[in-house]
This record gives C-alpha cells, sequence and structure tokens, in this order.
C-alpha cells in the first residue's frame, strides 16, 4: 500500500481535511473515497467506502467529523463495502450520483471490487424505478392504515400511525439527502438534522421549545396514552394538520426523487439560482418606524398589519407580533415611544405571542388568528422558513368559561352602583373599581365578539381591539372624550391600588355611572340575547 505522505487530494482545496484522509489511509482499510462539491448551496459531499462497519460505525462518530461539516459544510459518510454496494443494487440514487466514477478522489488499487458506477442511465433507470415505487408504495400502505383509523374514530391510534408514516418519511429524506438513515434518533432530533439540508422542512413543524416540535409531542402522547390504556386524547381537529405535514414531507421526498434523477443523467450540478424575496419597505413611513422600533426592543418572527383605521385625521395601525419575550410593559414602552416620536396622529396597537403559545391555544383562539396570521397582512418575516400553524380543521369556535368572565363583570358593576347610590356619597375605591370593571368589560366583550382573551392589555389598547371585534361600539367614545380628564392615563393610574382618600365629586362619579350603566347593558344584550350561557349559568 501507498505511504500517505503520496497521497493529495487537490480537489478538496482544504488542507485540513486531506492531512486527515492521510492519516486514514494509513490506519483503515479504506477502499474508495468520493467527493462531490457543492458549488452554490448546501454542503459537498465526502463518501467514505470503508471495508469493516465497525470501523465506520466507530470513525463516523468523530469530532472532526462535526467539525467538517460545521466549518466548511461538506458532510462526512462512512458507508462500509458491502452496505455501500447493496444500497446501490437497490437502486439508491443517492448513491449512483454521489459515488459515481468522475467523483473519486481516492482508490486503493491492491483491494479487489470496488463500486464503479458507469455513466450509463438507460442500464440504471430500471433500479431507480423500483426504488421509488418501492416507496410510494409502502408510503400508501401506510397512508391508508391512517384513513382507515379515521373512519373508525381511534384516536390515538391514527396519531401513533400518523407517527410512524412521518418516521417512514424521515428515513427516506435521510437517505436520498445524507445516505444514512438515523435510527436511533428521536423524531424531534431527526427533523433538526434535516434542516441543514432541507430548510424548508422548518416550514411544516411548530417548535414548543428549540430542538422539540408540537406535532411530535401530540404523538408521544397519544402513545403512551394507548400503553396505558388511558382515553382518547380527542384532537382530531388535528388530523388535517397532521395530515398537511406529512403531504409536505412526501412532497420533499418527490422533489428530491426527481432531483436525484435529473443529476444522475446528466452527471454534473445544475444551477438552482434561488431567489430570495425581499419585501420591499412598507411606503407608509411611520409604518416602517415602527417595524424598525418593535425589531430593535424584541426578537421577533414575523410582524402582521391586520387591521388600520383612520378617524378625525389620526391612524391607528394594530399589529401582530410573533416574537419571544414581548411582555405587556414592554409593548407599553414601545407604544409610548412611538406616540412620543411619531405624534399624536398615529396610534399603534400592539399585541404579540410565541408561535408555539398561539398553537397550544388554537382550540379557543383559532377563529381570532386565523383572520390575521395571512399572506395579506404579513409586513416583516425574520425568515423564509418560519413554520405553518397546524390549523384545527374543522374548528367550531365556543366561548370556553364564559360565565367565569361575564359574572365577575356584572358583579362589579353592581358593586360599583353600590357604592354610587350610597346617600353618604363615601366613593373611597370608587376610581379603582370604575378601572377593574373597565377592564374586565373590554376582556369580557373582545372575547364574545372574536374569541379571543386578551391578556391585561393597557386600557386603551383594550379598547381598540374592542373597536376591532365591533366597529359600533364606537358609538360610546363621546363618552370617553366628554370625560373630566385623560379617560386612559385615568384609568392607567387606578390599575393600582393607592393609600389615599378620594377626591371623587357627585358629577365625577355620575360620569363614571353612565359609561358603567351603558356598557354593561351592551355586554348583557351581547350574552343574553345571544343566548352564550346555560340557564344555570344566567344567575
Amino acid at each position: 500500500m501507498k505511504t500517505s505522505k503520496k497521497l493529495s487530494f487537490p480537489k478538496l482545496e482544504n488542507e485540513y481535511l486531506e492531512n486527515i484522509l492521510r492519516q486514514l489511509v494509513n490506519q483503515h482499510t479504506i477502499i474508495q473515497i468520493f467527493f462531490t462539491r457543492q458549488k452554490y448551496s448546501g454542503y459537498s459531499f465526502l463518501i467514505i467506502n470503508i471495508e469493516s462497519n465497525i470501523d465506520a460505525q466507530k470513525l463516523q462518530q468523530s469530532k472532526w467529523v462535526r467539525k467538517v461539516k460545521e466549518h466548511f459544510q461538506i458532510n462526512i459518510a462512512f458507508i462500509f463495502s458491502s452496505k455501500l454496494r447493496h444500497h446501490y443494487s437497490l437502486g439508491s440514487p443517492f448513491i449512483a450520483f454521489y459515488c459515481r466514477e468522475s467523483a473519486i478522489i481516492y482508490q486503493n488499487k491492491e483491494l479487489e471490487n470496488p463500486l464503479i458506477i458507469k455513466r450509463d442511465w438507460k442500464k440504471y433507470k430500471k433500479r431507480f424505478n423500483l426504488f421509488e415505487d418501492h416507496f410510494h408504495h409502502d408510503h400508501d400502505l401506510h397512508l391508508s392504515q391512517v384513513q382507515n383509523l379515521i373512519s373508525e374514530g381511534s384516536s390515538n391510534s391514527v396519531f401513533t400511525f400518523y407517527a410512524r408514516l412521518i418516521e417512514y418519511d424521515l428515513e427516506y429524506l435521510e437517505e436520498l439527502y445524507s445516505g444514512n438513515r438515523s435510527a436511533s434518533l428521536n423524531l424531534d432530533e431527526r427533523i433538526t438534522n434535516l434542516i441543514a439540508y432541507i430548510p424548508d422542512i422548518q416550514k411544516y413543524f411548530v417548535r414548543n421549545s428549540h430542538s422539540k416540535y408540537y406535532l411530535i409531542d401530540l404523538f408521544v402522547k397519544a402513545k403512551e396514552a394507548s400503553i396505558n390504556d388511558d382515553e382518547a386524547i380527542y384532537k382530531n381537529e388535528m388530523y388535517q394538520a397532521v395530515g398537511i405535514a406529512e403531504q409536505s414531507l412526501y412532497r420533499l421526498i418527490k422533489k428530491r426523487f426527481d432531483e436525484l434523477k435529473k443529476l444522475i443523467k446528466k452527471g454534473l450540478f445544475e444551477r438552482h439560482d434561488v431567489i430570495s424575496q425581499i419585501d420591499d419597505k412598507p411606503e407608509d413611513v411611520n409604518l416602517s418606524v415602527a417595524i424598525e422600533t418593535i425589531l430593535h426592543s424584541v426578537e421577533v418572527e414575523q410582524i402582521y398589519l391586520y387591521h388600520q383605521i383612520t378617524d378625525h385625521e389620526k391612524t391607528t395601525y394594530y399589529l401582530m407580533l410573533i416574537a419571544m419575550g414581548a411582555s405587556n410593559e414592554k409593548l407599553k414602552l414601545i407604544t409610548q415611544f412611538l406616540k412620543s416620536k411619531i405624534g399624536k396622529k398615529y396610534d399603534f396597537v400592539l399585541l404579540s405571542h410565541s408561535r408555539y403559545w398561539i398553537q397550544t391555544n388554537l382550540y379557543q383562539h383559532q377563529s381570532f388568528f386565523s383572520k390575521i396570521i395571512q399572506g395579506k397582512y404579513l409586513t416583516y418575516s425574520s425568515n423564509e422558513y418560519l413554520p405553518e400553524f397546524h390549523w384545527e380543521v374543522p374548528h367550531n369556535p365556543y366561548h370556553a368559561d364564559l360565565h367565569f368572565h361575564y359574572k365577575p363583570t356584572k358583579d362589579i358593576a353592581l358593586q360599583f352602583y353600590t357604592i354610587v347610590n350610597d346617600t353618604k356619597e363615601n366613593y373611597q375605591g370608587l376610581d379603582s373599581l370604575f378601572t377593574l370593571f373597565f377592564m374586565s368589560f373590554c376582556r369580557t366583550y373582545i372575547f364574545i365578539k372574536t374569541y379571543y382573551l386578551p391578556n391585561y392589555l393597557s386600557n386603551q389598547t383594550l379598547w381598540q381591539l374592542c373597536i376591532y371585534a365591533d366597529p359600533d361600539i364606537r358609538k360610546y367614545n363621546y363618552l370617553i372624550e366628554q370625560f373630566w380628564t385623560d379617560f386612559f392615563p385615568y384609568l392607567d393610574r387606578h390599575m393600582m391600588l393607592h393609600h389615599k382618600l378620594s377626591k371623587l365629586n357627585k358629577e365625577e362619579v355620575d360620569q363614571m355611572n353612565v359609561i358603567v350603566e351603558k356598557l354593561i347593558s351592551e355586554l348583557h344584550n351581547l350574552v343574553m340575547e345571544g343566548r352564550l350561557l346555560l340557564p344555570f349559568e344566567q344567575g
């Protein structure tokens, strides 16, 4: 065998990797080394045909393999000789392309029967078709099992079998993109690993943490329920969402088959010009300033401009942020900063939730979010591979626990009347009670109109959301405008308790009383005439 000092690999253009390969050839029985450079994007491939399966597994776990992948974007695969030849005999398009004769950069001439793949498409075509047909045949069998279980209403089993089908898809994606299947890893890890090869895969799975995914967690819960003989998890609404994710993986596999087929036939990489779609900056200068301010303040994935109102020469922008760490206090600070920077003629209504929070609360709030999270409203996106939401289909909106929101609001109004009608005119604490009523009314009103229960936002933001929920509520704006002092700052001051004497007079209390009467009447009509509560909840 030749000494490693005489070996050179000029095609690699990587001295660090060349030195490692020289050592490998000296220390192990290396049959062949194939190298295919990816010129434009993605990973180049270095495939090492090695005689020992044990050596292949051990070397694949080497730290330098990960280092080369991370720093030089070269994916290294150790495949022992028998497996390599067997996979090619089965028609593996990955082996057929990346182990072609023109890709050989080293061959041990002292060893017999190296893998030689001639550039003859006609002879290989039959193997390729059998390989692809085998995938489609087994995929259809898996899918028919899932569909049968859906028709039988077996909730837990549906998700268990969907998990198997998605695992099957991931196996083929691994095979077609990296040449190796990661059977020892769980589904979360396999999806995460594939992102390096297929950034698009991020679009199909909502994360619930850095390396965990919402749908995969659903599969785990269904499996645990089946093992423990628990009741069904009743997530029938998620069947379509899971189906969409699985079909997306299926399309990726078909696309990769077509891509490899073309590469094998032509024997070279074709350039695929990826057009990065960059949205034009909004023509609205104020909106541009708002977005820039938000991006400097919080970690944002997407921003949706879902509503805009111009009233009396004042423009209000409604923005939904999909973001991490955007607390109510931070949203309030951003809003105040924008008002001071842009001026009083413009206002901003900011909502923010993390992608995972939205996903896990779709069962209740989907009607609200599905109207907002649409391409036509998207104003900013941090990258093109953000996952789509797994919408529940069918989704039947309902007012969960409305009784627990409506009754306290009603009781606060009654308590307010008790103090107002006291002949001694003792209004101690009435300002705080009035603020509590207004906030409770707004949240309940928004919930009834949109099926969305907002956080404890500023009172002005809550009122603006009421107007979004139903513009007709603006008929009470005159009461706010005629209030003896600035209405919303007044409410905000009384969000917290203060140990001091009340300075309210009869005229001021009367104004508050009219607002409470009007709004509680509006809410009562909505709930009672709409028959939104059961008889036993109406007391």
